[in-house]
């Protein structure tokens, strides 16, 4: 039976993390909030190495990176379901992102099961374990946490070292060890952990439905909201929605003026309106972007059919190899290696070349390869 005390003072959680030290295997959560929050803030961590449970407070003002730094050496390997925004939260708190990470739900997308299937679903499915996820929209900031709180949060690391185990052995019987491996460290390589404002574009769903002029406003107002958001640590959408992104714009276009809402308190009307004029009139407005591309591409007749034609022949490979289809052949990196004929593509290089017949993808893609300016 694992205690069910929310670890607070320094001491005892040293004690806790001294039991722990040489353990060469460790499964860790983390609770934060992010409802009213830019960044992610972590309240609570949990942490086992299958037989020693606790859960640490991440609220008290506590130097973590001192206390963690022995839990992260590169010998322990470190086992985390679904480990992005747990890895973005280690990385606030220690400025680094630990080696030897083991993702679960990773794995299991090389054995056949679901999609990011969840930590409850999958041990479910494995060992016929319930997890109780009742807790999972609770306030992981209020204080105190109750008892069920706390259970609920240690239940999603106390089995992890066990499911660990039947995943590892599952990848070194089937041969896929050496995929996981390289594919995870390509996962982990592909991850902006610092903010990236020049891409917040990217997140207006309907960019390729706007016309050009009104699509570059976007572009430049969307970067702005970004980095604003980032200053004043707040969600991108309580300084401007993208239903405001796009509506703005437009305005601008036909009254060279930038109208922000004025019922929203987390601008300075005046001055953010000034702000993105600014911005607009210093910027080039031929200097259009990837994303008109994008869209160029998307209505290539020729390119749609190739792709789709490659994308089936994937998946149909992903299928009897028993590897999830969305980590085997992901369209954005298909229609990418289409666009600039790579042949150096982790499409059909590393541990894909392995699986795939390179010939007949060549006789699928020949034709259009030829044919492409």
């Amino acid at each position: 039976m694992h205690s069910l005390k929310l670890l607070v003072a320094e001491d005892e959680i040293n004690f806790f993390l001294k039991k722990i030290i040489n353990s060469k295997i460790i499964s860790i959560d983390i609770e934060f909030m992010r409802r009213n929050t830019f960044f992610p803030e972590p309240c609570v961590i949990q942490i086992s190495d299958g037989k020693n449970h606790a859960c640490i407070d991440l609220i008290t003002k506590i130097d973590y990176k001192k206390i963690f730094k022995n839990i992260f050496k590169n010998d322990k390997k470190i086992v985390i379901h679904s480990c992005r925004q747990d890895l973005e939260i280690l990385y606030i708190i220690l400025g680094y992102i630990p080696s030897n990470i083991f993702d679960t739900q990773f794995a299991a997308s090389f054995l056949g099961y679901k999609y990011q299937i969840g930590y409850a679903e999958l041990m479910k499915e494995i060992f016929n374990i319930k997890i109780d996820k009742s807790e999972k929209m609770t306030n992981w900031k209020k204080r105190p946490l109750s008892s069920k709180q706390i259970n609920y949060a240690l239940n999603d690391v106390i089995y992890l070292n066990k499911l660990y185990t039947y995943l590892n052995e599952k990848l070194i019987k089937t041969n896929k060890l050496s995929y996981f491996n390289e594919e995870f460290i390509n996962f982990i390589g592909d991850i902006e952990w610092n903010p990236k404002t020049d891409d917040a574009w990217r997140r207006i769903k309907a960019i390729n439905t706007l016309n050009k002029n009104v699509r570059h406003i976007v572009k430049i107002i969307s970067i702005w909201r970004e980095r604003k958001a980032i200053n004043l640590n707040l969600p991108r959408n309580w300084i401007l929605s993208e239903k405001d992104v796009i509506e703005i714009s437009k305005n601008y276009l036909t009254q060279n003026k930038i109208n922000l809402p004025k019922e929203n308190n987390a601008l300075d009307i005046n001055k953010d309106s000034l702000e993105i004029e600014s911005e607009i009139n210093l910027l080039n407005r031929n200097t259009e972007n990837s994303y008109i591309n994008d869209k160029k591409i998307k209505n290539n007749n020729d390119l749609k059919k190739v792709a789709d034609e490659l994308y089936s022949y994937f998946k149909l490979i992903s299928a009897e190899n028993k590897i999830s289809y969305q980590i085997f052949s992901p369209k954005k990196m298909v229609i990418n290696y289409l666009r600039k004929n790579d042949q150096t593509s982790r499409l059909v290089t590393g541990w894909r070349k392995d699986v795939i017949n390179i010939d007949k993808v060549n006789d699928i893609t020949e034709s259009f390869f030829n044919t492409s300016p």
